[in-house]
Parts: structure tokens; C-alpha cells; sequence
């Protein structure tokens, strides 16, 4: 078969880099271990629901597994059109089905030995008697589908995008949205259509509905809605491929310059990336800064600025004519502008770290640094570009958050202590977005991750925090649901201290950020030709675990101290000899 020489290639580098067998080893010593250890304490405490609590746990770690599938497999196809070694793997007499269908099968190889390590323990519940056969029978069967899924979403990022942490983080958004979708629209309902029943269709689409009945034991719903529910979760894995393989075959022949496209797609790629600013643009920044004018070139990181900040508007806009009285709500305009805000933030330090990044990766630096370019020209460029890219996006943010604290004023009665609360948490809103619009410095922490790692989205999710544990505080806080939300804010006395507590830390890091940031500029400056004279990182490096993005990737002062210590040893053996 003319796919078999790719699948063993791909598993000989999954064995090199990802070390399937020894996290295989470790997966099953984990299950084995935690499961005799939790008969031992379910023994001591004379629990007669360990069986139950036994079967929830195995299937957490299950679900843990399944998460491990985009960090696995959203590199399969990215690494191979970020090196433009894609094409070659066409034109070796390979069609795109044997290309496509090795990855998949090598993809799956790697995800599926995890969790065979702690299928073996998932029986003992079953054997025990704590639960029937029918809910072992869709336990075994729910993990390889919803697995399944997570891999197809997976391998479609994969194709969408030419690097892997952009690739993972697309994965992760594409498998929250099919998952909570419809939950989120059922509950949305329900909520502002004043109690009405929803469909059963909202939670049967969600790949996250049948493995929810398996692990609550099928209190809220029959078994038979979990089969309908592994039919439709199995349909979004084939859509998934589908789409994956489609875009594929097409997205072979791609270079980063493209030729004259007509039709739809020339019209997109044109609004996309633009046409035609060039000679405006140098005329305009060649003398001022080159580095600008390369940056500049490409308009996409604004174009996707406007559709998602347009898209979001919309879907806003499309709530309110369905539920025109409970959907404007003084709550709901404070998630909306929080979600602006964070989308932005998102959006302009990626920007930012990929226009160093990127170039750290393809050796771009090496040849820009010959001219007479200077680090500080690059780094004072890249600020300027922020700034040019996500002018006119930012201040219609501004104008639109505005707008919803004006109109949040005539939607209930205020009283004193109230509106006071109301006001402190819209300057708050207000003063983070005009902050991250006019002042680009916000971004120097990704720029300086980014060129340490060569990885712009992973620098993006280390510095902007989302491995914290603030997002488990949220989780719950709202674990209640959204009741009690409609009201705030009160003027509580709690509310009152969380304002002023608030006001305390913005103005403390309105004093002390312009003051870190220059030190961080001046560092990136000062070590940008060290840094790059440095090895690219591999991404599967071990050090990134223990990597804190503040300051320089595990080599570098390391590097040289080795190779201080290795030429004093050889002039050592030689004067020996």
C-alpha cells in the first residue's frame, strides 16, 4: 500500500520526539496505581459507592486523554506546509488520499495508546457491580468516539494553519464551540424566553452530551439519548475529515506569495491580505522605518480583527431580534465588551509575537541584520505596525463599549451606591481598551517570548495566562448558573471593596507598566543578536514545561558555558597526551 511508507515515518518521529511508549508505560502505571490505591482508601472508609466513584474517576482521566489529542496531533499537517515539504509528498506519486490517509491512521496511532493503557481498568467497575452493562457498554464505546472527534478537529486545524501552536489553539476553539454551542443556545432559551421548553436537539448535537449522561450514570436522560448522540458526535468526526481532506488538496500549492487568483477566491485573498498598498505604503514608511513597511504589507491581522469584532456584533445583534425584551441586560453588556476586549488583546499580541517569531524560525534575521537595520529598528517597527494595524478597529471597540454603557443607564432604575459600582466597572472596561489601542508596549512580553521560542501562539498563551488557575475560579463561581446575574450590580458593600479594590490595582499598574515595559524593550534590544545566533527550539522540547517566558529558553549563557567547559576539557586530554 502506498500510504504504509508515510504512516511508519510518522510513527518513527512520534517514537523520536513524543515518546509514545514511555507516556504509555506511565499512563498505565497511573491507572493501575490510582486504582489500587483508591480500593484501598474506598476499603479503609467502609464506602459502599466505590464502584460508582471508581468509574467516574477512570472515565476523568479518559477525558484527560482525549484532551491530549490536539497537543498530539495538530502538528501533523502544519509542520509540512510550514517547511513546504508538503508538496513534495504529492509529487513523490502519492495522491492526496495516501497523504491524507496516513496521517490520519499515523495521527491516530499515537492519540489511541493512551487510552488503550486504562481500557483494561475501566472493566473493574463493571466487574464489581456497581454498574450495569449498559452503561460499561457506552463507557467503552463513548471514549474512542469523542477521542475520535477531538483527533478530526485536530487534524482539520492542522490543515487550516502553517504553525502548531496557532494549530492547537484553533483545535481547542473549534472543539469548545461544536461542543457548548448548543448547550449554550438551550440554556440561552430557556433563560430569556421566560422558562419556555427548548429542544432535546441543542444537547443532542454537542459531542459533550453523551459523554456528560455517561458520566453522570444516565441520571438526566435515557441510554437511548446517548446513542443518538454517539451517531451525531460520529458525523462530526466525518464532517471534520471531510472538510480536512477537501482543503487539503488544494492547499498544497499555496507559497507565501501567491499569483494572480480570480473569481471568489481572488476576491477574498484581496480583502484578506489586500491589494495595491505597497507603493503607498513605502512611500509612506520606507524612510521612516523598513521594518514598518514589511509588516504593513499584509492587512490580514486587521481584516480578522474587523470580522470577528463584526462577527460578534452580529451574533449580538441576531439575539437581541430574537429575544428583543431579556436579551439587552446591563450583565449581558458587560460579558459582551469583556469578550471585545479579550478577543482584541487576543488578536494584537499574536500579531505581534508572529512578527517576530516567524522570522526567528525561517532565519529571516540573518539576512535583515546584514543591512543596515538595527534590533532597535525591528522592535520600534513592529510596535508602529500595532499601531497602524488595529487603529480604526480599536476605536470602534472604544465607540461600541461606549455606546453599551449609555445604553445600559436606561435599562433599570439606579440608585447611589449602584451606579457607582456601574461606572467603576465600565472605566474599567473602557480604560483596558483604550490602554491596549494606544499604548502597543502591552505586547513587548509576546514579542519576547515569541523570538525566544520561535512559537507565536504558545508565547501568546504563556504570557496572557491562560494556564492559570483563574479560569478554574470562574468555572466555579458559576457553578450555580447565571441566577442572581440579572440583578447585578446592587451596590453591595462586596461589590463597594471589589471597586475600590479594582481602582487600587489599575492605578498601581498605570504607575509601574510604562516603567517595566522599557526595561523589557531595552532587554529585547540589548539580547536580540544573542538570541538569534541561539538554536531554533524544538516544539516537542521538554525544557518548555519548565520554560518561564519571562526570561531566556534554557540555553544561551547555558550554551556557552558548555562549550567553555568542553574546550577546557580537550586542552585538558591533549596536554594529558
Amino acid at each position: 500500500m502506498a500510504f504504509l511508507p508515510i504512516i511508519e515515518r510518522e510513527l518513527r518521529m512520534a517514537l523520536r520526539k513524543q515518546q509514545p511508549v514511555r507516556r504509555r508505560l506511565r499512563v498505565a502505571a497511573a491507572g493501575a496505581g490510582g486504582t489500587l490505591l483508591f480500593f484501598l482508601l474506598a476499603e479503609l472508609a467502609g464506602r459502599r459507592s466505590a464502584s460508582h466513584d471508581l468509574h467516574q474517576l477512570l472515565c476523568l482521566a479518559g477525558f484527560y486523554v482525549v484532551a491530549r489529542a490536539p497537543h498530539l496531533a495538530a502538528g501533523a499537517f502544519s509542520q509540512e506546509r510550514r517547511e513546504q515539504t508538503l508538496g513534495f509528498l504529492f509529487l513523490s506519486a502519492l495522491s492526496a488520499t495516501d497523504v491524507f490517509v496516513s496521517k490520519v491512521f499515523s495521527a491516530a496511532a499515537v492519540a489511541f495508546t493512551d487510552l488503550l493503557a486504562i481500557v483494561p481498568t475501566m472493566a473493574l467497575p463493571f466487574l464489581m457491580g456497581g454498574i450495569s452493562f449498559e452503561l460499561f457498554l457506552a463507557t467503552i464505546c463513548c471514549l474512542p468516539n469523542l477521542l475520535l472527534f477531538a483527533l478530526a478537529v485536530s487534524l482539520l486545524a492542522s490543515v487550516l494553519t502553517e504553525e502548531e501552536g496557532a494549530a492547537i489553539s484553533l483545535a481547542w476553539a473549534l472543539l469548545l464551540v461544536l461542543c457548548l454551542a448548543g448547550p449554550v443556545m438551550r440554556v440561552a432559551h430557556s433563560y430569556f424566553s421566560s422558562g419556555a421548553s427548548s429542544s432535546e436537539w441543542w444537547l443532542r448535537l454537542s459531542p459533550a452530551y453523551g459523554p456528560w449522561l455517561v458520566f453522570t450514570r444516565f441520571r438526566s436522560a435515557p441510554a437511548a439519548e446517548f446513542w443518538n448522540n454517539f451517531v451525531i458526535t460520529l458525523a462530526w468526526s466525518g464532517v471534520c475529515l471531510a472538510i480536512a481532506a477537501f482543503a487539503l488538496a488544494r492547499l498544497w500549492q499555496e507559497r507565501e506569495v501567491y499569483g494572480t487568483k480570480t473569481g471568489w477566491r481572488g476576491r477574498w485573498r484581496e480583502f484578506l491580505h489586500g491589494k495595491g498598498e505597497g507603493r503607498r505604503l513605502a512611500s509612506q514608511w520606507l524612510e521612516v522605518n523598513p521594518f514598518t513597511w514589511l509588516c504593513l504589507r499584509d492587512r490580514k491581522p486587521s481584516s480578522l480583527a474587523w470580522s470577528i469584532v463584526i462577527s460578534v456584533s452580529s451574533a449580538w445583534l441576531v439575539c437581541w431580534a430574537i429575544w428583543p425584551t431579556t436579551w439587552p441586560s446591563v450583565p449581558n453588556f458587560f460579558i459582551t465588551a469583556t469578550l471585545l476586549n479579550l478577543v482584541l488583546r487576543w488578536i494584537i499580541h499574536h500579531t505581534a509575537a508572529a512578527g517576530l517569531g516567524n522570522s526567528r524560525r525561517d532565519g529571516s534575521y540573518e539576512l535583515l541584520l546584514t543591512t543596515r537595520l538595527e534590533p532597535s529598528d525591528i522592535v520600534w517597527g513592529q510596535l508602529d505596525a500595532l499601531h497602524q494595524h488595529f487603529k480604526a478597529v480599536s476605536r470602534a471597540v472604544f465607540a461600541i463599549e461606549a455606546a453599551m454603557m449609555l445604553a445600559g443607564l436606561g435599562l433599570r432604575s439606579w440608585n447611589g451606591p449602584a451606579l457607582f459600582v456601574y461606572l467603576g466597572i465600565w472605566a474599567a472596561l473602557l480604560f483596558w481598551e483604550w490602554h491596549q489601542s494606544w499604548n502597543q508596549r502591552g505586547a513587548l512580553l509576546s514579542m519576547w517570548a515569541s523570538l525566544n521560542s520561535a512559537r507565536p501562539a504558545y508565547a501568546v498563551w504563556r504570557t496572557l495566562g491562560f494556564n492559570s488557575w483563574i479560569w478554574l475560579w470562574i468555572l466555579f463561581n458559576l457553578r450555580h448558573g447565571l441566577r442572581g446575574l440579572q440583578s447585578f450590580p446592587t451596590g453591595s458593600e462586596v461589590e463597594f471593596g471589589l471597586v475600590f479594590l479594582g481602582a487600587f490595582i489599575l492605578i498601581a499598574f498605570v504607575r509601574l507598566a510604562p516603567a517595566k515595559s522599557n526595561v523589557l524593550e531595552q532587554r529585547l534590544i540589548s539580547e536580540f543578536r544573542e538570541i538569534i545566533r541561539e538554536p531554533v527550539p524544538d516544539p516537542h522540547d521538554p525544557r518548555f514545561k519548565q520554560w518561564n517566558p519571562r526570561g531566556r529558553f534554557p540555553w544561551g549563557w547555558q550554551i556557552l558555558q558548555q562549550q567553555l567547559h568542553e574546550r577546557v576539557a580537550r586542552r585538558a586530554r591533549e596536554s594529558a597526551s
